[in-house]
């Protein structure tokens, strides 16, 4: 069996509250697309129990790192 991360393939969504202000908070991807260049052709590298994901406030633009545990399919 395979391990899938439940908000990358739209199983579950996430809502995040900003620490700061209390706004609901975008997701922004999983943390190497965010802050690697990525291509179709690039293999993405995570953990096996886990996909972290960046999500960040639209209202004062904070930012959390946010743990998915991944199901199996």
């Amino acid at each position: 069996m395979d391990k899938i991360c439940p908000v990358c393939n739209n199983v579950k969504r996430i809502i995040c509250n900003c620490e700061k202000c209390s706004t609901i908070m975008n997701d922004k991807g999983i943390i190497q697309e965010f802050f690697d260049d990525y291509t179709a052709n690039m293999e993405i590298s995570d953990n096996n129990q886990f996909c972290v994901h960046i999500y960040q406030c639209s209202n004062c633009n904070f930012y959390k790192r946010v743990k998915v545990n991944k199901i199996f399919i």
